[in-house]
């Protein structure tokens, strides 16, 4: 992880996150799925993806730069998505840890096997993988995370 010296602030979606959460969902999707075929991917896929969802956004200097989602009564953690240029940078886990901080144990989440950095995250992060299954852009792993009383 690269060192940090930037302020990010982790706060509730706000009505005016949307467009730049869209934005910043399609892009990080179409760099990091290299093997999908993305073409069909629309900005608008982040309103329905996120439907019903509890979400946090990072913002560094009032620019949104990542964002997680959960389905809280199912404690279970839909999207993760931190904007290229600011990956590897702690964004990520201060998003999940804020996250964490919002639902009960055990928290499960899905990532899909070939995302690599995904995986290696989620492991990292104390996330154990439970089973594997199949969808439309290949094999995910379902992981689970038992938090400290």
């Amino acid at each position: 992880m690269k060192e940090s010296i930037l302020t990010v602030r982790i706060a509730e979606r706000q009505a005016n996150d949307l467009t730049a959460l869209r934005e910043l969902y399609l892009k990080v999707r179409q760099a990091t799925f290299t093997w999908v075929d993305t073409s069909h991917y629309q900005l608008s896929a982040f309103d329905t993806d996120t439907a019903g969802e509890y979400t946090l956004v990072a913002h560094i200097d009032n620019n949104v730069v990542g964002f997680v989602s959960a389905y809280l009564p199912e404690n279970f953690i839909h999207h993760l998505y931190v904007s290229n240029e600011y990956q590897d940078q702690g964004i990520g886990t201060m998003l999940l840890n804020a996250m964490l901080e919002n639902l009960q144990p055990p928290v499960r989440l899905k990532c899909l096997q070939k995302n690599d950095a995904g995986v290696a995250f989620y492991e990292r992060n104390g996330f154990i993988q439970q089973e594997k299954g199949v969808s439309l852009e290949g094999i995910f792993i379902v992981f689970e995370h038992q938090q400290d009383a």
